[in-house]
């Protein structure tokens, strides 16, 4: 990362970092001189990328549990080793299973700036209670909040600046709980939120159909089939029909990019999974208050960049909230990781200035802002 770049990611201040067909647009002001709180945020930075910290222990952590209702949630408590009043974070999760393994570097590297993390297996997971897969998107925002409020009680976290950090499905659940609670100080997130999540589901599956270049025909009658389930999902009706549709379309090319089956839910958990097609963030947008970073790649296949941020700028907007930073990497998937052209082991790298935007984010404005 060169120092230029360093020091146009943190003279952003209430600014929308915008994306216009696709191509990032930084709608600021540069300056060749830099103020004394800029400069001061290179000086955090460096002692971060030179990993000054490498020698001493720079967070300490203990196990928690916590509860919503009846279902008790795991976790680890990672905070900074420092005698002040500190920021906290609940990191939320995206869709499927998931542990809190996945957050810990990004927790001890939050803990360089002085911002403590909650870390916790979503429910059904790892040693958390209850299950994802008989839970609503109001059973996961509630948890998410019974995180806000446990971290509220614990010593030295500043209970006016706790926030979310979430990736693809995070996005809904923390958009939710932003909306129905003051509570939510700020949030970190990327590739979720915006779009439906029936939006995002069709844009997945016709992403998967048209790279594998099935035909338009092919295409629309996967899609006739994917109604059927959304159907389902939104009513309850007609559940043996569409199992008999399924069943007559294995053989069709689309099957395998769409095999419904697998996700179909019973009819009694049909209830806990209607809102995949029902439930439009877009309310709930229009209540979020706090400074939001919003980061998206315009090579996403799993979730739609152009409809979703249309729909959080036209919410924000209605919400008055110029707080708002929101950035899109040219060439980056879902997740802000260079998929295309990866051919190495393991997951693809991040797209260049990823992580240095989170962290200057952060530091101007949760670190060293105090929530109004």
């Amino acid at each position: 990362m060169t120092p230029r770049f360093l020091a146009v990611l943190l003279v952003m201040r209430h600014h929308f970092v915008a994306a216009t067909n696709y191509t990032m647009k930084i709608i600021m002001k540069l300056t060749v001189k830099l103020s004394s709180r800029v400069c001061c945020v290179l000086v955090v930075m460096q002692l971060i990328s030179g990993n000054i910290f490498a020698q001493t222990s720079h967070f300490t952590e203990r196990e928690i549990r916590f509860r919503n209702d009846s279902i008790e949630l795991a976790g680890t408590f990672i905070a900074p080793s420092i005698d002040s009043r500190y920021p906290a974070i609940v990191f939320l999760h995206g869709s499927g299973p998931a542990t809190r393994a996945g957050a810990r570097l990004y927790a001890e590297e939050f803990s360089k700036l002085g911002i403590a993390s909650l870390i916790f297996d979503k429910r059904g997971s790892g040693s958390s209670g209850g299950s994802w897969l008989t839970s609503s998107l109001d059973d996961l925002s509630n948890d998410a909040l019974a995180a806000v409020q446990f971290l509220k009680t614990v010593e030295h976290v500043d209970s006016n600046r706790i926030g979310f950090w979430g990736v693809s499905q995070a996005g809904w659940v923390a958009t939710l709980a932003a909306s129905l609670s003051a509570d939510v100080a700020f949030m970190v997130l990327i590739s979720g939120g915006g779009a439906s999540p029936r939006e995002s589901e069709l844009f997945s599956y016709r992403s998967a159909m048209q790279k594998a270049n099935l035909s338009s025909s092919e295409i629309t009658d996967a899609e006739r089939v994917i109604d059927l389930y959304f159907s389902y999902l939104a009513t309850g009706e007609n559940r043996a029909g569409l199992v008999s549709e399924l069943e007559g379309d294995r053989d069709k090319p689309w099957y395998k990019y769409a095999s419904l089956d697998r996700i179909l839910p019973s009819e009694g958990n049909r209830a806990n999974w209607s809102w995949v097609a029902t439930w439009d963030p877009a309310s709930h947008i229009e209540k979020v208050s706090c400074p939001v970073l919003l980061m998206f790649g315009d090579k996403d296949t799993d979730h739609p960049t152009e409809i979703s941020i249309k729909k959080w700028r036209d919410g924000l907007k209605k919400a008055a909230n110029e707080n708002v930073t929101l950035v899109v990497f040219p060439g980056a998937g879902h997740g802000i990781r260079m998929r295309e052209g990866f051919t190495g082991s393991g997951r693809p790298p991040f797209a260049d200035g990823y992580s240095e935007l989170m962290l200057g984010w952060l530091w101007q404005h949760v670190v060293t802002t105090t929530k109004k």
